[in-house]
């Protein structure tokens, strides 16, 4: 070994307390790169992969009802490749040992297993059998948590029928990758089942022969990527059909949440491992600093030997190297295991895949390693060459002491003397290591602002639920009917046990269109002055319904281009009826973000209807007895398409949200606590070796420990609180940054911070502070006074 190589060993030695805390924040800092980059590759290689093997489809279009031999005329439009009709319907699910009904999707499948567009992957038992007893298969999630399987029967109410089924098998398909149930965000299997038949028995049990409500299929290559031209031409081919919605891959429903969550993961691989590693840069950018000047000397020593200066600054920027790669190699290793515990427990439990994959990519990893040896070796830099620059017989001499001037603060007679010695110590200990402090202070912002966007998201997800749960929608219980039924439907269900108010609903899909800008929406028809479903703005005011016209949410208003007083075309899709003009007469701020509201009476007459409903909401009495038996009745009720319930997705919503709070919480917290603990250890072992003699001096004078201790603890509060008033803005901003840019057609999420959130992070800041103190304090007790008192020639 090499003398500066065995000198290195020594210092690294001697150190090891501090380069342990540096080390951590590295290795937290690549632990979030490899991790979170691991993931992306994970769930985008995984639905690379799922998505081929089910051929997943390019578009889909909804119709009324077509022949299929009609779709041939798709093959002369450029740009389709291949096309698949097919059969779906919304089915109710009896299961004898649950009390309310059970929502789901009928899908048609070929009799015979073949490599079809949105295709399905057995999980248990086999495809269809040439049984003439009607067979079917069911999605995994759902046959699981109701535990079902191949060999058991199960009813479903199907064209208002009671239907009895042969379960053949379980699958999983790439259409259903995130399967929530109507207006739902968080996946409910035991109350959502997607259900496949064979098409020939669709066609049979919904009178569909040589028919289909809905095509799916693949684009060419070179129109995948911008296929807006091509769906508008099937669009107008298939429109005599009736066409409701033609749905490209990027907006259907579970590829919209799979792809929102992978690219969240991009935005985090840039935003924490730059946080961390920048810290980590500019504590040892100090470290080295105070290193290379303490050793000034022996640099001077081995210059007059023949040591040269690109000798003595590599020997200096291996010791930053060395932190970088011990710190790289842990951080990867760790995030590898982080994206495997995430990977399995957590997205498993949102995606189904057939297998989710985990590996180690090399790429990935040797770029962490790289990153963090880069962050190193800059920190490092600046703190060698300011002593390089000195000639030997310079270097040599040992460096002048830091002139004693007088502080800012010492300008107030009066102030200043008003502090304990103590005091004055540590605000002259900040005010005179400039350099040292603005890092402490860094720091402590970079942690305070970790934490600020972590609570901030929390706190703006927690507002927009009790916003859509508590204020928009506040019923029990929501019956969706496959038709749309007379108002005695309405008057029925009133009278249903357990029904303590309703309200009737009318939702029409339609066309709306201003000028040359449309978009495909559902327009909801309320009673005046609704309860259960309740027009608001974000601020919280009630929106009443206009007697004439269309409340549209800002965001629908945007896309259209209109604003109050203008008027739209109002096409409903689902039946051929003439374009009516409708006016805008209001538009409303809200979370929800294609909603369009109108009076229930005014919206039967735009489509001429004579009292119809689509739907009815209902507030139940809170006893589960009489509750059960409204449930079980309205199991038995003819027509009725789908049950949700808005108070059961707000419980699953908060158990589901509780849990994963405390999860992102408590991994926050304590990534966020090392950086408040390693910067503070580090900056008060820097300042403590600094000061040895002042610190002896103190001691002879019959100051204790305990009180010395305290000087480097009051720095370091007076430091971390500045920090934590710089960080807290810093967090608040990129929060509302994050916050803006998760915002979707569907959906924005507010901004709002808790009072709370801001103590728990100044608690957070300021507890980590206190224990870094515990290890300062040993320092301290085991420090040499009579070797600190010695002059050094």
């Amino acid at each position: 070994m090499k003398p500066l190589d065995r000198k290195l060993w020594r210092e690294m030695q001697s150190s090891r307390g501090m380069l342990a805390a540096i080390i951590g924040i590295i290795g937290a800092g690549v632990l979030f790169f490899v991790g979170m980059a691991s993931l992306y590759f994970n769930l985008e290689t995984s639905r690379r992969i799922y998505y081929s093997q089910c051929r997943m489809a390019d578009f889909t279009v909804s119709l009324k009802k077509m022949p299929t031999i009609e779709l041939n005329q798709l093959h002369d439009i450029k740009g389709v490749s291949e096309f698949r009709p097919r059969i779906l319907f919304p089915v109710t699910v009896d299961l004898p040992s649950v009390d309310r009904p059970v929502s789901g999707q009928v899908l048609s499948l070929p009799a015979e297993p073949s490599p079809i567009i949105n295709n399905i992957v057995i999980r248990k038992g086999s495809y269809f059998t040439d049984s003439l007893h009607p067979e079917i298969i069911l999605n995994d999630s759902f046959a699981r948590e109701r535990n079902l399987k191949p060999g058991d029967h199960i009813e479903l109410i199907l064209n208002e029928r009671k239907e009895q089924f042969y379960i053949v098998g379980t699958a999983l398909s790439s259409e259903y990758v995130y399967v929530v149930g109507g207006g739902g965000l968080i996946p409910d299997p035991a109350n959502s089942g997607i259900f496949y038949i064979k098409e020939s028995l669709a066609e049979d049990l919904f009178n569909y022969q040589e028919a289909c409500n809905q095509v799916v299929g693949l684009l060419d290559e070179s129109y995948r990527e911008h296929p807006d031209d091509v769906l508008d031409r099937i669009e107008q081919v298939l429109d005599p059909y009736g066409v409701s919605a033609v749905t490209p891959l990027e907006d259907q429903s579970s590829h919209f949440f799979l792809s929102s969550e992978i690219e969240n993961l991009k935005t985090v691989v840039i935003i924490l491992p730059g946080i961390f590693l920048s810290v980590a840069a500019i504590i040892l950018n100090v470290l080295m600093l105070r290193l290379v000047e303490q050793q000034r000397t022996v640099v001077g020593t081995l210059k007059a030997i023949g040591y040269t200066n690109r000798e003595i600054l590599s020997h200096y920027l291996k010791f930053g190297g060395v932190i970088g790669l011990c710190g790289g190699i842990a951080g990867s290793i760790l995030g590898y295991w982080f994206a495997g515990i995430i990977t399995t427990n957590v997205y498993s439990t949102y995606f189904e895949f057939p297998r989710l994959i985990n590996r180690p990519y090399p790429g990935i990893l040797m770029t962490g390693v790289l990153i963090s040896l880069l962050f190193s070796i800059l920190g490092s830099i600046r703190g060698v060459k300011k002593v390089m620059k000195l000639s030997p017989a310079e270097a040599m001499r040992p460096k002048p002491p830091i002139q004693g001037r007088r502080i800012w603060l010492e300008k107030w007679t009066t102030l200043w003397k008003s502090f304990r010695l103590q005091t004055q110590f540590s605000l002259r200990g900040i005010a005179r290591n400039r350099m040292r402090s603005l890092a402490g202070i860094f720091a402590a912002s970079m942690g305070a602002m970790l934490l600020m966007i972590v609570m901030a998201m929390h706190d703006s997800m927690d507002e927009m639920m009790d916003f859509q749960f508590s204020k928009v929608l506040v019923n029990d219980y929501e019956i969706s009917f496959k038709d749309p039924r007379g108002y005695s439907a309405y008057l029925e269900t009133r009278r249903m046990p357990g029904v303590d108010y309703a309200e009737p609903i009318l939702n029409v899909p339609c066309k709306l269109r201003y000028e040359h800008h449309e978009k495909k929406v559902s327009v909801t028809g309320l009673i005046n002055h609704s309860q259960l479903t309740v027009p608001m703005n974000v601020d919280g005011e009630r929106q009443e319904l206009p007697p004439v016209g269309l409340l549209l949410t800002k965001r629908l208003a945007e896309i259209l281009h209109v604003t109050e007083g203008d008027i739209l075309h109002f096409e409903p899709t689902e039946r051929e009826q003439e374009v009516r003009a409708v006016p805008v007469a209001g538009i409303i701020n809200s979370y929800l973000g294609l909603s369009a509201y109108v009076n229930i009476d005014y919206l039967n007459r735009l489509v001429d209807n004579e009292e119809s409903v689509s739907s009815i909401q209902l507030k139940t009495v809170r006893n589960k007895k009489v509750e059960n038996e409204f449930l079980r009745e309205l199991k038995n009720t003819p027509g009725v398409q789908s049950v949700s319930s808005a108070r059961h997705d707000k419980e699953l919503l908060e158990v589901t949200m509780t849990g994963q709070l405390m999860i992102s919480l408590g991994i926050t917290i304590v990534f966020a606590g090392m950086i408040f603990f390693g910067s503070v250890l580090n900056s008060s072992l820097i300042s403590l070796s600094e000061r040895e003699q002042e610190i002896a001096t103190l001691h002879v004078l019959g100051y204790t420990t305990r009180e010395i201790a305290s000087m480097f603890l009051q720095e370091s509060l007076v430091l971390n609180v500045i920090g934590l008033l710089v960080g807290l803005p810093l967090g608040i901003g990129l929060g509302w940054l994050l916050c803006e840019s998760m915002g979707t057609d569907l959906f924005r999420i507010p901004f709002v911070i808790a009072p709370r959130s801001i103590l728990i992070t100044i608690a957070v800041g300021i507890g980590f502070t206190l224990l870094a103190h515990v290890p300062l304090k040993r320092s301290i007790d085991r420090l040499d006074w009579t070797a600190a008192l010695n002059v050094k020639e």
